[in-house]
């Protein structure tokens, strides 16, 4: 059934009487582009119904007049157009106004045009409306599925805030990380979401936050210990994953927490897989992490680096046969202070008593350079040891990501690294060298001295 616009009727009526007309029809275009009659008016409006005078469907003639054979009356048909001049239809007059009459005729048209005009809008509207709240109800069935899965999830899942002016904070957790965590939903959000992590390991997933909080949508995955409300630490795999939305914004970051803790195998896995003076991955487990590392970066489009780092002078101070013990505490202090200086997912292997391998993410060739600075400042950095004052400058050789992926290339970053290192060394020491490859095969490198006499400096304190 077709709808009439409110008010036509009535303005046909009028027109009837305004116009001096027998019959008055208004005519316009359906969706598919032919043309129906909404209103007939008029003592003769039968006349105009299922005629065979209609106006052509067409848009584009300005006027379309026919008389009527044998008779003395005219029948016009006139074109109703909206605001923008768009036609949209055809008022139909039998017989035709003449006189003052006629000249109410344009503004006639005009109130026709203002109704169907408005009639296609509130359709359009609705339509609109429509698919909105057809759109409004999937999105409410998605979240409401979310919220089903977040809740009843077996692992700790939570959202955390990227706001920047209350960042960290838990803004809803689920029952399972309650359990996990032994505290309650009112505890958790009356406290920084990182207080749960060991003092160790809190630098792991904050510079991960911030990235976030910066816009960066990588995800970011990692091991590290949780403390229970006893003070006691267990062992935790958190995965950080931060949403936006579509201007870009970030809402929040959804962290879903796994009990490393409940595997059997998993203080095993851990023998294997760190070094027991400094809980550093080991040599054993670096070349995975190096591979999952170039994996992520091809995946993201961002770049990463590996540095490897080698303590001038180490000969020097760990040959004495009294300073084995003074060596490994300064080897568990530099590991604290890599893991201070450095962000949270960055990667950190102690592959030798004075070497060490630092994977970082999200980095070009400057910021790589950058990063060699400011560990090679950090390790120089004295520490005082049972009551003495040492200070090690480092060598380091440093290879970037380049190229499209190809085989072995976690292997072949390690080896420019290494080959880096040894123009570091022949450099003197104390200098970071940095192997160039812009992906054609072709490579160079160049050094920036950063200590122009690294020593071993062993001093009372």
């Amino acid at each position: 059934m077709t709808e009439v616009p409110a008010g036509l009727a009535e303005l046909a009526e009028h027109a009837v009487s305004l116009l001096g007309a027998s019959a008055v029809a208004v005519r316009r275009f359906d969706s598919a582009g032919s043309v129906e009659t909404l209103v007939l008016a008029g003592p003769d409006a039968a006349a105009l119904r299922d005629s065979d005078q209609d106006p052509p469907p067409t848009r584009t003639r300005a006027r379309w007049r026919r008389r009527e054979p044998g008779g003395s009356a005219d029948r016009e048909n006139h074109p109703v157009t909206g605001p923008a001049g768009q036609q949209l239809g055809w008022l139909v007059l039998s017989p035709a106004p003449a006189g003052p009459a006629g000249r109410l005729l344009p503004v006639l048209l005009a109130h026709v045009g203002a109704l169907l005009d408005n009639a296609a809008l509130t359709g359009r509207l609705s339509a609109a409306d429509s698919l909105l709240a057809e759109r409004s109800d999937e999105l409410r069935a998605a979240n409401r599925a979310f919220l089903i899965a977040f809740e009843e999830s077996v692992v700790g899942m939570a959202m955390i805030s990227l706001d920047p002016a209350d960042p960290g904070r838990y803004l809803r957790m689920n029952d399972a990380l309650c359990r996990l965590t032994g505290y309650s939903r009112e505890e958790l959000a009356a406290q920084p979401a990182d207080q749960l992590t060991h003092p160790d390991d809190r630098g792991l997933t904050g510079s991960a936050m911030r990235r976030a909080m910066a816009g960066r949508r990588t995800p970011f995955r990692t091991d590290k210990r949780y403390l229970r409300p006893d003070g006691s630490a267990y062992w935790v795999r958190v995965t950080v994953s931060p949403l936006f939305d579509d201007d870009d914004r970030p809402l929040y970051a959804l962290s879903q927490v796994e009990d490393l803790s409940a595997r059997g195998d998993h203080n095993a896995e851990l023998a294997v897989r760190l070094d027991p003076l400094t809980g550093l991955l080991n040599h054993a487990a670096l070349e995975q992490a190096l591979d999952e590392t170039v994996q992520r970066a091809h995946r993201h489009g961002t770049g990463c680096a590996v540095l490897l780092a080698e303590l001038d002078g180490w000969d020097e101070l760990a040959g004495e046969p009294d300073n084995a013990e003074l060596a490994e505490q300064l080897q568990l202090a530099l590991a604290q202070r890599l893991r201070g200086t450095l962000r949270g997912g960055d990667v950190i292997s102690r592959v030798s008593e004075n070497q060490f391998v630092i994977i970082t993410e999200e980095v070009r060739p400057e910021q790589a350079a950058a990063v060699a600075r400011r560990l090679a400042d950090a390790l120089a950095e004295p520490a005082v040891i049972g009551g003495r004052e040492l200070s090690l400058a480092a060598s380091m050789g440093v290879s970037v990501l380049a190229g499209a992926p190809g085989d072995d290339e976690g292997a072949s970053l390690l080896a420019q690294a290494r080959t880096a290192l040894t123009s570091a060394r022949e450099a003197g020491g104390g200098s970071h060298v940095l192997y160039q490859n812009d992906g054609s095969g072709d490579a160079g490198s160049y050094s920036r001295t950063l200590y122009v006499h690294p020593e071993w400096q062993g001093r009372p304190g």
